[in-house]
């Protein structure tokens, strides 16, 4: 298992960086949209959390490339795993939603060592330390489709019974985004997932992954979210449900989402002929 003195000192890099102020204006801007009823002091105490457990998520990235993959099944287990299972047997490959939540990038690695074919459309990444982590990535079997211009090798790889992650909780540019309620207000979200279930027929997932106490994980699967609308209607309807089990999974485990990303930059003033 991962020592944990590694999580500790992962909590305690996070922590500090909320103190030096690291994208703290933001994290607290959103906790503000979100939970209107808390104290301004328990909303700060929130954001020290989530910067903690991000700090847990990134040493934890480090620790377990070297794990064995029965040490990696005892870290990670599922409920729900039996939904993923009957959508993957009606061999038209699964769309999975997954978010900013919890630690995302072990949720990836866990589900490779089970044998999942699986595929992330992900944006372009900068840096030493986003090669690092891109390198994690591959380690841990994780495939990766750029954001733009993929369509195609998404459908082909669903038409091959394979596994497609989307990231759903990212603000969108008003060109490639629609509009649904986010903690009530507008927020511009891809439809990818959303599309390309539709497009490929293959059943629409959700997982997040909640760190329990003794420091395992439990990753919690939704789904399939269905619709019996038609064209654009049955995207948005299917983009709003997906984001609406985002907002569930925040609400329920606030100090698990990534509060630093500016969630609802764009607004729907900025994107004229784009109704919410």
């Amino acid at each position: 298992m991962i020592p944990r003195f590694g999580l500790r000192f992962g909590s305690a890099i996070g922590r500090l960086a909320y103190l030096f102020g690291f994208r703290r204006k933001v994290a607290l801007d959103g906790l503000r949209r979100a939970f209107p009823e808390l104290s301004e002091r328990d909303r700060r105490r929130l954001a020290r959390d989530a910067y903690g457990q991000l700090g847990k998520s990134l040493a934890e990235i480090a620790l377990v490339r070297g794990l064995p993959d029965s040490d990696l099944e005892d870290l990670v287990k599922y409920r729900g795993w039996e939904r993923f299972e009957a959508a993957r047997a009606q061999g038209r490959g699964v769309v999975v939603a997954v978010s900013h939540f919890g630690n995302w990038e072990l949720l990836a690695r866990a589900s490779a060592r089970r044998g999942v074919k699986l595929t992330a459309i992900t944006r372009r990444l900068r840096g030493a330390a986003n090669r690092r982590l891109l390198a994690a990535r591959r380690e841990g079997g994780l495939r990766e489709l750029p954001d733009k211009g993929s369509t195609q090798g998404a459908l082909a790889l669903l038409r091959r019974g394979e596994t497609l992650a989307v990231v759903v909780d990212q603000n969108m540019r008003p060109r490639r985004g629609i509009f649904v309620e986010f903690f009530g207000e507008q927020a511009c979200t891809t439809p990818a997932a959303a599309v390309l279930a539709l497009r490929s027929g293959a059943p629409l997932l959700a997982a997040f992954p909640v760190r329990q106490p003794d420091g395992t994980h439990l990753v919690e699967v939704h789904g399939p979210f269905t619709t019996d609308l038609r064209g654009h209607a049955a995207v948005v309807a299917l983009t709003q449900a997906l984001t609406r089990a985002v907002e569930g999974a925040v609400r329920a485990h606030p100090d698990h989402w990534f509060w630093v990303h500016r969630r609802w930059k764009t607004r729907p003033s900025l994107a004229p002929g784009v109704r919410p």
